[in-house]
């Protein structure tokens, strides 16, 4: 029995992830697949020959091992799709600071989109990064980086009664304590815990997690931060993969 059967044909895949969502009839998956019911039935014989399926009343569904196959195959298939989407973006880029489990988890980015910085448009990953700070009500950031404007947003979302998790490198912290016109105020916030403060000696990725949103910005291999590209999106993978990337970085803070 071979595990990567569903994976070598595009309607086993369908149909397998299809009854992943619950228990379906032969002409549901007809029409999902946009495929002659004759030809589902012998896909079907297939995968029951496989112990993956099971009819029950009229109705196919998966077997135990067809859920746990199914699962396996979402995975595979999601984290093909975002290798290949974004193939350039993993090649130029450190990825040395992900931890191996969520890189071996990388499918959960599926529903993302890659915002580049153009000639036309030069400040497009800046301002449309403005755009998702100054949406939110909570952010949570890794920061390796400083912008005078996003001081400017982040200050706005704490100003409305928002909450902010940041962990920074030292320099960053610095240079916007240097810039901070009400450093009492600044105080104030952190210690009523509407602004929390980790340091980090070495971070070598940038990340943005909000209520709905999430953007990950990496730095090239030669080192150097690249500000023209970022990684985002909205799924609730993607945003349970980017806390868990969070979550890694302030084990290795410090709270100040």
């Amino acid at each position: 029995m071979s595990y990567l059967t569903p994976l070598r044909s595009d309607l086993k895949l369908s149909i397998i992830l299809s009854l992943l969502e619950g228990k379906k009839k032969l002409a549901e998956l007809g029409e999902e697949t946009k495929t002659r019911e004759t030809t589902i039935l012998h896909v079907l014989k297939e995968l029951d020959q496989l112990d993956l399926i099971k009819k029950v009343e009229g109705t196919y569904q998966l077997t135990s091992l067809g859920v746990l196959e199914a699962q396996i195959c979402k995975g595979c298939y999601q984290s093909f799709n975002v290798l290949e989407k974004y193939k350039e973006f993993w090649l130029t880029h450190d990825l040395s600071a992900i931890p191996p489990t969520l890189l071996m988890k990388i499918g959960d980015l599926y529903e993302s989109e890659l915002v580049k910085s153009t000639r036309v448009e030069l400040q497009k990953v800046h301002e449309t990064g403005l755009d998702m700070l100054r949406a939110s009500k909570t952010i949570i950031g890794v920061s390796p980086i400083v912008h005078h404007d996003h001081t400017i947003a982040v200050a706005e979302v704490l100003n409305q009664g928002g909450k902010v998790i940041l962990i920074v490198t030292p320099e960053v912290l610095e240079m916007t304590n240097q810039t901070d016109k009400n450093p009492e105020e600044t105080s104030k916030l952190i210690r009523d815990g509407s602004l929390q403060i980790y340091l980090n000696n070495c971070l070598k990725f940038s990340l943005t997690i909000t209520e709905k949103t999430w953007a990950l910005g990496l730095f090239n291999l030669d080192g150097e931060y690249d500000y023209t590209a970022d990684l985002r999106g909205s799924g609730e993978e993607g945003l349970e993969w980017g806390q868990q990337l969070f979550r890694d970085a302030l084990k290795k803070s410090t709270k100040i």
